[in-house]
């Protein structure tokens, strides 16, 4: 199998997992609707909800947690792709937990430029080595588990916060 074969599957799946399934009646692993990839998820999430926590002293359980980890991830696969050293400190990608909307609608805005970025990167990849190949593979599962994660900490935001207003 030649790597362009590879790189195309990469970016099919890839483009599923963020933007959702470019067409619908045929998925492999998301919900055969439009905007059910991360992109589309977390567009109807308020600021207020990604910052929702059920504790505040667990690190990396709200929903803005995981989409700053997944926009660091994508910046660090865009750098790797253009020749810059790999950042490997993973810790960092933690680092957001609260955003106000500024800061939540900036922190979509640049999943979403990461997200296009690393696609028009990816495509113009030829032969690459192994590891790049085996890196670009990771960022599929790693974005399905966060898709899954992110939807369960959005069902559970909402409804913490309802039991919140309730009292």
């Amino acid at each position: 199998m030649e790597t362009s074969t590879v790189i195309q599957a990469i970016v099919e799946l890839f483009t599923e997992a963020y933007a959702g399934p470019p067409n619908p009646t045929s998925t492999w692993f998301i919900d055969n609707e439009p905007d059910s990839g991360i992109l589309g998820i977390i567009a109807g999430v308020s600021a207020v909800e990604a910052s929702w926590s059920s504790s505040k002293n667990d690190r990396g359980t709200t929903i803005a947690s995981h989409v700053e980890h997944l926009r660091w991830s994508l910046a660090n696969a865009n750098g790797a792709l253009q020749g810059k050293p790999y950042q490997a400190s993973w810790s960092e990608s933690w680092n957001t937990l609260e955003a106000d909307e500024e800061k939540w609608e900036n922190l979509k805005n640049e999943l979403h430029r990461e997200y296009e970025m690393l696609r028009e990167n990816i495509a113009k990849q030829g032969e690459m080595p192994w590891e790049y190949l085996m890196g670009l593979l990771a960022l599929i599962p790693h974005a399905a588990y966060h898709l899954g994660t992110i939807r369960q900490l959005i069902e559970r935001a909402r409804a913490g916060m309802l039991v919140a207003s309730l009292k």
